[in-house]
């Protein structure tokens, strides 16, 4: 396989040397970005296997991420994309952003890195929230700006802390819109009945409820009525790779 080597000096001048490696895993790389600190993409590149380049950045610095893209692919000839995120929902867009990357081309790598050396610090901070969520390595670069710095990566067994009937219920809620209204509701799109729920829900002595885990929010409404709102934490897990992979 020929793999290109890039040095990065000033903005935009890029020094390609070509040299060959034949154990490569096929990689994605998702990589924050930013007005600033641009060359922590390219250390990326440089350090790390990458057969496709995933970019998240504010909506703002589209063109220049457009701008990027074109000479990084002028050199490599590399598929990226281009993910945007709102300044006003950076966290959570950032970690569906994330969540979307996965479900479209997790399964067409056999790894997946992070890069959170580029970009808005909540963005980074978003970004590698979602790496420990999915068990994806990530890094960022030292203080010289010149080595990678790998992330201690936890990964969640979500499948043995959420058992599978609290992930029903997550699912049931998502699939009619993250809001149920009522208990007798949610036993109508979960198929699990009252007492049951009300122990997923609220939890108990040997067990966390989904409530106490956030990843659902409960409320009273009118009358006393169980008003039940999925989280970002809990729609963002129904449409992980996690639970996904690991779960019906």
């Amino acid at each position: 396989m020929e793999v290109y080597l890039i040095t990065w000096k000033g903005t935009y001048n890029i020094m390609v040397a070509q040299y060959h490696n034949h154990h490569q895993l096929s990689t994605l790389q998702i990589a924050t970005f930013g007005s600033d600190g641009q060359e922590g993409v390219a250390l990326g590149i440089r350090s790390f296997p990458v057969q496709k380049l995933a970019l998240i950045c504010f909506d703002n610095d589209k063109n220049k991420a457009e701008e990027f893209s074109r000479r990084i692919k002028s050199v490599l000839g590399m598929p990226i994309t281009i993910n945007l995120v709102t300044k006003e929902n950076v966290i959570r867009d950032t970690m569906e952003r994330v969540n979307e990357i996965l479900n479209l081309e997790g399964k067409n790598f056999q790894q997946v890195l992070m890069n959170i050396s580029s970009g808005d610090k909540l963005i980074g901070c978003a970004a590698l929230s979602a790496a420990f969520i999915n068990g994806i390595k990530a890094f960022g670069m030292d203080s010289t700006k010149s080595v990678p710095l790998l992330m201690p990566v936890l990964k969640l067994s979500y499948n043995e802390i959420v058992s599978g009937a609290k992930i029903k219920i997550l699912k049931a809620i998502d699939s009619v819109g993250g809001t149920v209204d009522s208990l007798d509701r949610l036993e109508q799109v979960a198929g699990i009945g009252k007492p049951l729920l009300s122990y997923h829900v609220q939890g108990g002595k040997d067990s966390k409820g989904l409530a106490d885990l956030g990843l659902i929010e409960v409320d009273r409404g009118d009358r006393g009525k169980i008003i039940i709102n999925l989280t970002t934490l809990g729609k963002l897990l129904v449409s992980s790779n996690t639970l996904s992979n690991n779960n019906p």
